[in-house]
């Protein structure tokens, strides 16, 4: 369905609207800040050294590597401590069951149903 002429009308005075309230808050935001950066230095404010390169550069990238360096240590050394491996295809270490029977998994299946029943420990008290 093609568009009337009054509606294409009204969709270009809308572009043209957005378009100069877009300039308008653009110059508006450059004339009020524009004080701001021609003053200068103030009075009261010292001149400060000049930064040397090596030391900036240093300071930017030695800076975030450190940082990841010591935070790979602190997510490695638990799991070193222990003597697992860490590397990349190794052995994955053993699941472990807390609060499971203590003889293993396999040990939970051959539990007699009577025998739990007779604990009285545990559960909701639910009745079927």
């Amino acid at each position: 369905m093609n568009p009337t002429p009054v509606q294409t009308s009204v969709r270009r005075a809308a572009r043209r609207v957005t378009a100069l309230t877009s300039l308008g808050l653009v110059a508006a935001v450059t004339l009020l800040t524009t004080p701001a950066h021609a003053t200068g230095t103030p009075e009261g404010w010292s001149n400060p050294e000049k930064v040397d390169p090596a030391y900036a550069m240093a300071l930017l990238i030695g800076g975030p590597i450190l940082l990841f360096v010591v935070i790979t240590f602190l997510v490695y050394a638990p799991a070193l401590a222990r003597g697992e491996r860490v590397a990349p295809g190794a052995a994955e270490p053993e699941n472990e069951w807390f609060g499971g029977p203590r003889q293993g998994v396999e040990a939970a299946d051959k539990v007699d149903v009577k025998e739990l029943e007779g604990k009285g420990t545990g559960g909701a008290s639910g009745r079927w």
